[in-house]
């Protein structure tokens, strides 16, 4: 089960923490306290009782529970210590308020998922001991590409970049506790150094249960090469896992020209910002992947991702006309430089559902999900895709499948599966995935709202209609639906009517909030 906790969201499943929609790295003893916390709420935890609990058959001293409740409190927020409470000479007491007890559900609650018998591989991002600012982005991206050339051979599983970072971050001690749960049968790990001319990196693949090394090797290789040493990784570790291999599918990749390197960076800095929130973000990506069309023209990859970061500037679906035709373009001329490139096509693939060009899209995704069946991020956006067209059902099993490779997913899967939820009419569960985002915007609250008033709770549908009216006191019921990507009516009627339950046109802000007329 998943519980929400002030601002958390606590997975017991999973063994993860996510404040404000972020991964929180914990400590092992940590998530055991405020796990064991959760489990009781309301009720007065005696300094022995969670002793046993906590740190079972070992003597610890009162200075570790201390020092241990501190990191609860830290990670979820609590500097109140409004919900870790200090019982004076008794203990301490988790005191949830109602709106923050209830259970979320857990992330593959709407389909029951039978566990995919290819072994599950993470691919963690390599140590870097050199001094060479470039190295850490360069090997960030090496890994990235080792992830996606591995997804190509259908026998084997790969846990998604995002999630394989994420577990990155947390202690030596954990990692491999954290990696069991997260189900990969697998970790690999590398280590860089410079040498002349270039890089030296050792790897490692080792199986998560025991920590057996399954495989391992030393590649020194110059800077140029480092597109034949990204391929030549993830074949060795396709051959250690599996005794039948589809080679075929991995020569369809070709590496890009050694003379583009410098591109190359440029790329992998663009995908980085897309990927992250902030002022600027956006056009600061948009901005290295001219600099890498500059420096090599026909890289695809490089046209697709521009095409991205210009949807994303113009409003995605609520972009002109004219941005997302020339979009569309740059995203086909993307697939035609590189037809085997899957991420190429699922770009072109989303683009082409803000243009209403459903049946060309549903080609382009079908085409990604050939070239690449194990993208998380392919299948969330299919997934979403089948929602658009009403088949809601069939959307949340791609999602709950794009979960399963990409447990400590970015914050954008929460839409996506909100959506899916509120089409099929599970509002309890799509309110909490809506909930789970970030610095939601006001079309974002206006799902909210929708959800809470579809489900009868009418006083949490007006607050969230005010905080998206505070945000954009223009945005009406009717602008929201004009940017609705619906297929069915019903589907258009239900949000429309949750909207209206939740008085989005009716909601009278405060005179400050309003909008000042010169």
């Amino acid at each position: 089960m998943a519980h929400q906790v002030g601002s958390s969201v606590l997975d017991l499943d999973r063994g993860t923490l996510r404040r404000d929609g972020e991964i929180v790295p914990v400590r092992p003893k940590t998530f055991d306290l405020l796990a064991f916390l959760v489990r009781n709420p309301g009720r007065v935890l005696s300094k022995d009782e969670l002793f046993e609990a906590v740190w079972p058959n070992t003597i610890v001293t009162e200075d570790s529970l201390t020092q241990c409740i501190r990191d609860v409190r830290k990670c979820i927020g609590d500097e109140t210590q409004s919900l870790v409470r200090t019982v004076p000479r008794r203990g301490y007491m988790f005191q949830a308020a109602d709106d923050l007890s209830a259970s979320l559900p857990p992330a593959s609650a709407s389909v029951q998922i039978e566990r995919a018998p290819e072994p599950m591989v993470a691919i963690l991002p390599f140590r870097v001991n050199v001094d060479d600012a470039m190295a850490k982005p360069l090997f960030d991206g090496a890994v990235e590409e080792i992830i996606n050339a591995l997804s190509y051979f259908k026998t084997i599983a790969v846990l998604a970049r995002h999630s394989a970072f994420a577990l990155a971050e947390h202690s030596d001690q954990d990692i491999w506790a954290t990696a069991e749960r997260l189900g990969a049968d697998y970790v690999a790990e590398g280590n860089v150094e410079s040498a002349e001319d270039g890089y030296s990196t050792h790897v490692v693949l080792s199986e998560t249960a025991s920590g057996r090394r399954i495989w391992a090797q030393a590649f020194s290789f110059r800077t140029s090469d480092l597109f034949v040493f990204q391929r030549m990784v993830a074949q060795r570790i396709a051959t250690a896992l599996v005794a039948n291999i589809e080679s075929a599918a991995m020569r369809r990749m070709s590496p890009a020209p050694a003379a583009n390197i410098e591109a190359y960076v440029h790329i992998l800095r663009g995908m980085a910002l897309l990927r992250s929130y902030g002022e600027g973000v956006n056009q600061q990506a948009r901005e290295h992947l001219l600099k890498a069309l500059e420096r090599d023209p026909d890289s695809g990859l490089a046209h697709a991702y521009l095409a991205l970061a210009d949807t994303i500037i113009g409003g995605y679906g609520g972009a002109s006309r004219a941005l997302l035709d020339q979009a569309r373009d740059r995203a086909l001329h993307a697939t035609a430089l590189s037809p085997d490139e899957a991420r190429c096509h699922r770009i072109l693939a989303l683009i082409l559902i803000y243009l209403a060009e459903f049946d060309a899209a549903a080609r382009h995704f079908a085409r990604a999900l050939d070239l690449n069946p194990y993208d998380a991020d392919t299948l969330a956006q299919t997934g979403f895709f089948e929602v658009i067209r009403g088949h809601g059902e069939t959307g949340l099993v791609l999602l709950d499948q794009a979960i399963q490779l990409n447990p400590m997913h970015p914050a954008w899967y929460y839409y996506d599966r909100g959506e899916a939820l509120l089409v099929v009419g599970r509002y309890p569960e799509a309110a909490a995935s809506f909930s789970c985002l970030p610095r939601k915007s006001a079309w974002q609250w206006s799902r909210l709202a929708a959800c809470y008033a579809l489900d009868g709770n009418i006083d949490k549908a007006r607050a969230c209609t005010r905080e998206g009216r505070r945000l954009n006191p223009g945005l009406t019921v009717q602008e929201i639906m004009a940017d609705l990507h619906m297929m069915r009516p019903e589907d258009q009627e239900r949000i429309r009517s949750g909207l209206e339950l939740a008085g989005w046109d009716e909601a009278q802000l405060p005179d400050a909030l309003l909008p000042t007329t010169p």
